[in-house]
Formats: C-alpha cells, sequence, structure tokens
C-alpha cells in the first residue's frame, strides 16, 4: 500500500490489534499505547490533532510537517508507536521486565534471553489503515467520527464519558491524559 505525505495534509490512521483481540479493554495497554504516542510524537515531531482507543483498535489523527521534516512518513511513525507498545505491551501482559528483542510483525514467540524464555504476544496487525486529510470539514469529520466511536459500539452513552479520546479537549478545551496539538 502506498503512503503519502502531501505537505498540507493531516493523516487519520486506524490499527487493528492482532486477530482483533481487545488488548485495550485493560486500562493499563490504554496508558502504554498513550506513553508510547506521547514519545514518538516528541521523538519524530508530528502533531497529535485527536485519538480514540477502542478496545481492539486505535484512531489517530496526525498532522506531519514534512516541510521542516521532509524524512519523515507515516510509516515511520506508525512502525515507531506500534513497535514499542508492542513490546511494552506483551511485556506487561507476560509479566516480564524491560525491553526484549521484538517487532510488532514477528507474530508471538519464544525468546531466549540470558538463558530465559520469554513469551512476546503480537498486539498488533502488521498493516495499517492512512487516510490524508485534505481540508478542515475532513478534519471535522473524522474527529467526529472518532470521538463518537465508543457511543457506537456501546461502550458509553456519550463522547465525553469516554476516558480513552480526545473528545474532552475539544468539546471543554480540558488537558487530557496526552497533550493534543492544535494546528
Amino acid at each position: 500500500m502506498s503512503r503519502y505525505n502531501e505537505l498540507s495534509y493531516g493523516h487519520f490512521v486506524t490499527s487493528r490489534t492482532f486477530h482483533n483481540k481487545n488488548i485495550f479493554r485493560d486500562n493499563h495497554c490504554c496508558r502504554i499505547l498513550l506513553r508510547n504516542i506521547d514519545y514518538y510524537r516528541k521523538k519524530l515531531v508530528f502533531q497529535l490533532l485527536g485519538y480514540v482507543i477502542m478496545p481492539d483498535h486505535v484512531h489517530l489523527i496526525m498532522y506531519l510537517g514534512v516541510d521542516k521534516y521532509p524524512k519523515l512518513t507515516i510509516s515511520k511513525v506508525m512502525h515507531g508507536i506500534k513497535g514499542l507498545s508492542a513490546q511494552n505491551i506483551s511485556n506487561y501482559l507476560t509479566g516480564s521486565r524491560g525491553f526484549y528483542a521484538s517487532t510488532s510483525s514477528q507474530g508471538a514467540k519464544a525468546l531466549a534471553i540470558r538463558g530465559e524464555r520469554r513469551i512476546v504476544i503480537k498486539i498488533w496487525q502488521s498493516s495499517f489503515y492512512d487516510f490524508n486529510i485534505y481540508s478542515e470539514e475532513k478534519l471535522r469529520e473524522k474527529l467526529n467520527y472518532i470521538h463518537y466511536n465508543p457511543v457506537r459500539a456501546g461502550l458509553c452513552k456519550k463522547p465525553e464519558y469516554y476516558k480513552w479520546s480526545s473528545d474532552r479537549f475539544y468539546q471543554f478545551g480540558e488537558k487530557g491524559i496526552i497533550k493534543i496539538d492544535r494546528l
């Protein structure tokens, strides 16, 4: 699948968990993912415009400043986020400590580390969906879509009741768990 990096485009990105497992029903897994998104937002210098973490997938709306950072691609951003979050979530779910050699696309396997066997759980599907946001109207449409996703899924009655979303930032100007950027 081709990835585009037009100068003035934001990206609406969806990534699903491996076999659509409900990994993000666990609040700690949600915190790990947000911490990793924030880490790569700072490291790779992109803007996070919105997000929602659903039990089996995540939606992100990002703006890449490719005019300043021409080598930055959506694939590089997602590879970083998914790779590090997979490692951290796998460690959490298996009770492992520290970081072990793994990638999000390698699947579940046991690794021999210092004579011990560590289980690495595959967290993410290897691909992701990316849609270029080319106008303010399309940005509002995608933000509305992601913020109402938990309501449509029956996880809450109103978007502002869902903890793992940027909705309260847009409705009430509240700082959330992770910083949301404005263009």
